[in-house]
């Protein structure tokens, strides 16, 4: 996806919402999701252990798909979908962002 998007002109950000079990630290959840983050995308990753971001934008908190939100400058929510990046998906968010570029 991030191909698809002039990362010149939009932040591009993945967060990671993690629900730790009692057990688990924050730290060893990070650790583990660095593992499975391409390096070079660290600096661009967030991981929360909080429901403050997913109440925030309406993401179910026990919600298993991904979900991509694009928000303006000002913080509000222009698109928001759910499940796996398909084509339809794709041209969505490129949709929204070209309305962006318009405002």
């Amino acid at each position: 996806m991030r191909s698809k998007i002039d990362q010149s002109k939009y932040r591009v950000r993945d967060v990671l919402a993690v629900d730790l079990p009692f057990f688990m630290s924050e730290e060893d959840a990070i650790e583990r999701a660095k593992e499975k983050v391409p390096k070079r995308y660290h600096d661009q990753t967030w991981i929360l252990n909080s429901q403050i971001m997913e109440g925030a934008l309406g993401v179910p908190s026990d919600s298993v798909e991904a979900v991509i939100v694009v928000l303006d400058k000002n913080g509000n929510l222009i698109s928001q979908v759910h499940g796996r990046v398909t084509s339809a998906r794709m041209s969505e968010i490129t949709d929204a962002l070209q309305s962006l570029a318009t405002d």
